[in-house]
């Protein structure tokens, strides 16, 4: 008399289950990474759009464009009055530089003016997704990486 084996299924399902999850944790993990990088692009795209913007303000203001060359850690106070052509360019360094402090983390830029062409830097931070851990387990906070975006224009004369 042969006896049937009992609880094979079982086994089986809990298999298939098993497998099932660790497909779900990945999938998760998938998901994460896309919306990190969905954050990061859109961080891209804002450094973009400011040196494009510093780009157009100079080209609106094609006698001052000196005016506009400034370093990493320089930006001016605000304007009163009535501005001049120098005024109006102290304000749009002001106005960027605010814009990319609201914009980027840790944004900070510079513009080299040379005859036509200019070159505009931007620099911020980005987490670099790894958690640093102390000897105990806890998360030490997360570490930081520099990105910078670079855009050279040629100016027309003015």
């Amino acid at each position: 008399m042969m006896r049937q084996q009992q609880g094979s299924s079982l086994i089986e399902i809990l298999v298939a289950v098993l497998i099932f999850a660790i497909g779900l944790l990945g999938v998760a993990g998938m998901q994460v990474y896309s919306l990190k990088m969905n954050a990061n692009s859109h961080i891209r795209t804002q450094a973009n759009l400011l040196a494009q913007d510093m780009v157009e303000r100079m080209r609106s203001n094609p006698f001052q464009r000196g005016a506009y060359a400034m370093s990493f850690s320089e930006c001016t106070t605000a304007v009163t009055g009535n501005p001049s052509s120098a005024d109006i360019a102290a304000s749009d360094r002001r106005n960027w530089c605010r814009q990319l402090d609201r914009n980027l983390p840790a944004g900070q830029g510079s513009v080299d003016v040379d005859n036509g062409l200019v070159t505009i830097t931007v620099r911020w931070q980005e987490r670099a997704g790894r958690e640093q851990v102390d000897g105990n387990g806890n998360g030490t906070g997360s570490e930081q990486s520099s990105h910078q975006f670079v855009i050279r224009a040629r100016l027309d004369n003015a």
